[in-house]
């Protein structure tokens, strides 16, 4: 029986605080005008994306990253479908490299509320953003 792990494990602790404090400001900027949410989130994604490639880590997460970010500015009006896309995605790779993580099972269930209640998506993808933030900024803290 083979096993397969795919590594999404940030090793470099500054690319990890810069992550966290990405999400935290798209999380508040999302919450303070979610009428720009494709705005916000589009660029986030991009720019986390930029952040992986740069890194070398985890190229597949962020290249899907971008590729999100490209759809959610080509097709404004997908944006639950794209984002609880990308959330699925860093679930199945969190899951897979690490076990059942705390990021994975809310990055999963976060993507399914998303698809089950669009009408709110603006304020779920915030709390999620916002969640991420925090936690990247805790997991900084206590590397360092």
């Amino acid at each position: 029986m083979a096993e397969i792990f795919i590594e999404v494990k940030e090793e470099n602790p500054k690319r990890r605080l810069i992550n966290a404090l990405l999400a935290l400001v798209a999380g508040v900027l999302t919450l303070s005008t979610p009428d720009f949410l494709y705005v916000i989130i589009a660029a986030y994604l991009i720019a986390n994306g930029i952040v992986y490639a740069f890194g070398k880590s985890a190229l597949i997460i962020g290249t899907a990253s971008i590729v999100a970010g490209i759809f959610i500015f080509i097709f404004p009006d997908l944006i639950p479908y794209a984002f609880a896309g990308f959330l699925l995605f860093l679930a199945m790779g969190t899951i897979l490299s690490v076990g059942l993580s705390l990021l994975g099972i809310v990055a999963f269930i976060t993507a399914l509320l998303i698809i089950s209640n669009t009408a709110l998506v603006s304020y779920i993808v915030a709390a999620f953003l916002v969640f991420y933030g925090v936690l990247g900024i805790v997991a900084y803290f206590k590397s360092t």
